[in-house]
């Protein structure tokens, strides 16, 4: 009686191993084959993640590239525009003034170039070393008041490349 009931439970036992090593081999298959499907997904996500990142970064190369191809033609305006020599009006003022082509001060209306002015009058006032003086002192402050007024203009000039120059990178940087 024990024999038989003895080989029954090996009989049950040896079922019971084979069963439980079977659901545990289709359940290792199985998870296996979910290793891989879910490995294929992760892949297909990463290869999509990579093709953004890769046009995204060509997308700021270029972006980067022609930021920087307009702000060298920026740079190269803003630099013709502050250093160019523009000329002096204050160099050639005592000359034009020698030549007679500026005149400091303008002719009384009460006696005009042909009314009869005598001569010697004439002389007088030529000869008059305090005339002579301040024509020299009229000319010498006129050529001060110019090179003020060409300082000025010259800054004026630098300051409006400058701002230029700063409006052309904004229009730059915000164009596509």
């Amino acid at each position: 009686m024990f024999g038989t009931l003895t080989a029954k439970l090996i009989t049950w036992g040896v079922v019971g191993v084979l069963i439980t090593a079977g659901l545990l081999y289709f359940h290792h298959s199985a998870y296996l084959k979910g290793e891989a499907h879910v490995q294929a997904q992760w892949d297909a996500i990463k290869a999509s993640q990579a093709a953004v990142a890769i046009a995204a970064s060509e997308k700021a190369r270029s972006t980067e590239q022609a930021q920087a191809n307009d702000f060298a033609g920026i740079s190269s305006n803003f630099l013709q525009a502050t250093t160019h020599a523009y000329p002096s009006i204050a160099d050639a003022l005592p000359a034009a003034v020698a030549a007679g082509t500026v005149r400091l001060r303008n002719d009384c209306p009460a006696s005009p170039a042909g009314s009869g002015v005598s001569q010697a009058t004439a002389r007088s006032r030529a000869a008059d070393a305090a005339a002579t003086q301040a024509l020299s002192d009229r000319v010498a402050t006129a050529v001060e008041i110019v090179r003020i007024g060409d300082a000025a203009d010259a800054r004026e000039r630098q300051l409006d490349a400058q701002v230029i120059g700063l409006q052309d990178i904004l229009k730059a940087e915000r164009e596509p």
